[in-house]
């Protein structure tokens, strides 16, 4: 169990360091930060498993890190679809009153958004 702990952990981190340094990947500040969050909670979760006895406070202080930054990940999506969804709306000509929050999440992750933020 400890093995896959450490192996997911090196995984996952290694895929969020990748995603974090690549400049064509336009995640947004917010979202860059929580996802620096969730690295380093993965870091920290990495170095407690290949302890001896790793302290409980350490673990616990990883776990809070980990759920921070993934609140901090979902608050910046959930924000950048909304700023695309007033952007998509306003190209075509669509109503206020049309914008919720479930459908600039659809439309974000069924198309091709990177388009919209090239023209701004």
């Amino acid at each position: 169990m400890q093995m896959i702990s450490v192996l997911s952990s090196m995984f996952v981190v290694a895929v969020l360091v990748v995603v974090l340094l690549r400049h064509d990947i336009k995640e947004g500040i917010v979202i860059k930060i929580g996802l620096i969050f969730v690295c380093m909670s993965l870091l920290a979760s990495l170095f407690l498993s290949m302890q001896e006895s790793a302290p409980a406070q350490g673990w616990v202080n990883a776990g809070l890190a980990l759920r921070v930054g993934l609140a901090i990940t979902c608050a910046g999506i959930v924000w950048r679809a909304h700023l695309l969804g007033n952007l998509r709306r306003s190209r075509c000509g669509c109503e206020r009153k049309q914008a919720r929050l479930v459908d600039d999440l659809s439309d974000m992750l069924r198309s091709d958004w990177a388009d919209l933020e090239d023209d701004r």
